[in-house]
């Protein structure tokens, strides 16, 4: 065991996870359990900790989203009354196992107490090994059930959003809601700003945390696969906890894809710029071409990261569509012009110059 679990970053301006790129690709659930098999108990609970910290950053996502979904359709002339049904129906469908009303508010603090108290018990002595393991893993299983709920709300507001005024209109929805998480999250890669050398650790590290929170993998822990090249990072989920579940299902709960009844969620029908060209994106996807590539391509001159999402491929298919990957290239240069092509634009000669020194 190292000596910390974590450290402060300077450039992110909080506490992250130590370790090689390697070890950022296992999942923070699996460092705890190797930390109270080896009797750290001060360091899986500050893992633990810091579980909370991967999970909020999600939550924080979500929680900006979700009303600005409705201020937009309430802007374009829905009623509340028919936004406010909407949303109960939704809610109503997205009920927990044992019956519950999905309640994100609820959920979160649920969540976050059960964790907090686990963290305690394992400073100070109290929780045996046996009862932390299961009692981690019933953690876990809080945040994945607020977690998946709130990916399923994400999907099925979208398709209310495509089925209300066309899929089209998509666009014009996606480009308000995700605002201020543009600002808040990516500006920071802005070339005018800042050299591209600059981000390379955040961008590599922001990725392996926000899919370790999203639970990826088959055992819902938030593993992730990565692979190094002379040119470049590859990261795989196999599947993505939220756009890849929308399509494979969740086998944890018993519940097909979100493209089944009685969830009939949306994938793109047409071929779209904000969706990477290609038929078959669920909507929840599409947030990662407009965040990661097609506004700061428009922006500023190069995407943060290049997506070759999971695709649905229609009722008879293949269970499970391929795996979504996220690819981090060492220079801006090593972009090819291709990932600019299939989100409708052209490779610039050079990237804009950042300020001077």
């Amino acid at each position: 065991m190292t000596a910390t679990p974590l450290e402060w970053s300077d450039e992110l301006g909080r506490r992250i996870r130590s370790g090689a790129w390697p070890d950022q690709a296992v999942s923070t659930v699996t460092k705890i359990v190797e930390a109270l098999r080896a009797g750290a108990a001060a360091q899986a609970a500050d893992l633990l900790d810091y579980f909370v910290d991967e999970a909020r950053v999600v939550q924080g996502i979500y929680t900006v989203w979700f009303p600005r979904f409705r201020e937009w359709l309430l802007a374009e002339g829905v009623e509340a009354a028919e936004v406010g049904a909407e949303l109960e129906r939704l809610a109503a469908l997205l009920a927990l196992p044992d019956g519950r009303r999905f309640d994100p508010d609820a959920g979160w603090e649920d969540f976050e107490a059960r964790a907090g108290r686990l963290a305690g018990a394992i400073r100070s002595g109290g929780a045996a090994e046996t009862a932390a393991f299961a009692e981690l893993d019933a953690v876990r299983e809080d945040w994945r059930r607020l977690h998946d709920r709130w990916a399923d709300l994400m999907s099925g507001v979208l398709t209310f959003v495509a089925r209300r005024f066309g899929e089209p209109a998509l666009e014009a929805c996606y480009r308000f809601v995700l605002e201020p998480y543009i600002d808040d999250r990516y500006m920071v890669y802005d070339l005018r700003k800042r050299d591209y050398a600059e981000t390379v650790f955040r961008n590599l590290y922001t990725t392996a945390e926000a899919m370790r929170a999203h639970l990826c993998g088959p055992d819902r822990l938030g593993d992730v696969e990565l692979e190094e090249f002379p040119d470049r990072w590859e990261f795989r989920f196999d599947p993505c906890g939220s756009g890849g579940r929308v399509l494979r299902g969740d086998p944890v709960e018993g519940t097909g894809p979100r493209t089944d009844p009685p969830y009939e969620f949306g994938v793109t029908g047409e071929r779209y710029d904000w969706a990477w060209n290609e038929q078959g994106v669920c909507y929840y996807c599409a947030h990662c071409c407009f965040a990661l590539e097609r506004l700061p391509a428009e922006r500023w001159g190069h995407p943060v990261r290049v997506v070759d999402p999971p695709l649905y491929q229609g009722p008879g298919a293949a269970p499970e569509p391929r795996r979504c990957q996220w690819t981090v290239y060492r220079t801006v240069d090593a972009i090819p012009a291709s990932a600019y092509e299939r989100i409708g634009l052209t490779k610039p000669d050079a990237p804009p110059a950042p300020p001077p020194a």
